[in-house]
C-alpha cells in the first residue's frame, strides 16, 4: 500500500510511532472493503436499491480514506510536537495543549474505525458469500488498529495535568475502546454467522 511508510517506520527513530501505525492499520482495513465494495458495484444489478447501495458505500470509503490520510500525518506532527516540548522541559499551557494533541489524534482514529466497522457490516449483509472472508480480515485489522490507538492515547494520560481533565480523557478514551471491541465481536460475529448459514446450504458463491 505505501512501502515508503513501512520503510520510516521500521527505522530507529521516534516518527512515525504507534499512532500513525495505527492509522496506517485501519487504511489496510478499510482498503479491502472498498475492494469488496468495487467488486460488488462491478455487478449488473437489476435492483437500483442496490447499486445506490454500493455506490453510496463507495463514496464513503473515500471519505474516510482521505481522513486517514490525514490522521496519520497529524499524528506524526502531533507526537513531534509533544516531544519537543517535554525535551526542553516545557510547562504550562504550551505542553498541556502539545499533549492533548497527541491523545486527540488516535481517539479520532478510534472513532473513524468504528465509522469504518459499521460500513463492514453493511457490506457483509449484502455481498456474494465468498468474500466474507475478506471482510473478516478486514475487521480484525480496524479492531487492531483501534486498540493499538487506544494504547497511544493512554500512554498519554500521566501527562495531562488535572485531576479532572485527566479523568476526562480517561473516560473518553475507555469508553472507546469498549465501544471498538464490542463493534469488532458484533461485525465478526455477524459476518461469520452468514458465512457459515452459506456454507452449510452450499450457497457459497
Amino acid at each position: 500500500m505505501n512501502a515508503p511508510f513501512l520503510d520510516r517506520l521500521a527505522q530507529a527513530r521516534p516518527d512515525p510511532g504507534g499512532g500513525a501505525a495505527a492509522a496506517y492499520s485501519a487504511a489496510v482495513g478499510l482498503a479491502l472493503l472498498t475492494k469488496i465494495i468495487r467488486l460488488e458495484k462491478g455487478r449488473r444489478y437489476n435492483d437500483e436499491q442496490q447499486a445506490k447501495f454500493w455506490d453510496e458505500q463507495l463514496a464513503e470509503t473515500r471519505r474516510l480514506t482521505r481522513i486517514f490520510q490525514q490522521l496519520r500525518q497529524a499524528d506524526v506532527e502531533a507526537y513531534l510536537t509533544m516531544a519537543q516540548a517535554l525535551s526542553v522541559r516545557q510547562q504550562g499551557a504550551n505542553l498541556q495543549k502539545a499533549v492533548e494533541k497527541a491523545t486527540h489524534c488516535p481517539w479520532q482514529i478510534m472513532e473513524q474505525a468504528l465509522v469504518v466497522l459499521d460500513l463492514v457490516a453493511a457490506a457483509g449483509a449484502r455481498c456474494r458469500h465468498h468474500l466474507i472472508s475478506d471482510l473478516l480480515v478486514a475487521t480484525e485489522l480496524l479492531g487492531g488498529a483501534l486498540q493499538g490507538a487506544y494504547h497511544i492515547a493512554a500512554a498519554n494520560l500521566p501527562l495531562i495535568n488535572g485531576e479532572v481533565r485527566r479523568k476526562e480523557w480517561g473516560a473518553r478514551l475507555s469508553q472507546a475502546s469498549h465501544q471498538g471491541l464490542e463493534a469488532t465481536l458484533r461485525v465478526r460475529s455477524q459476518l461469520l454467522a452468514r458465512f457459515h448459514a452459506a456454507l452449510n446450504s452450499d450457497r457459497l458463491d
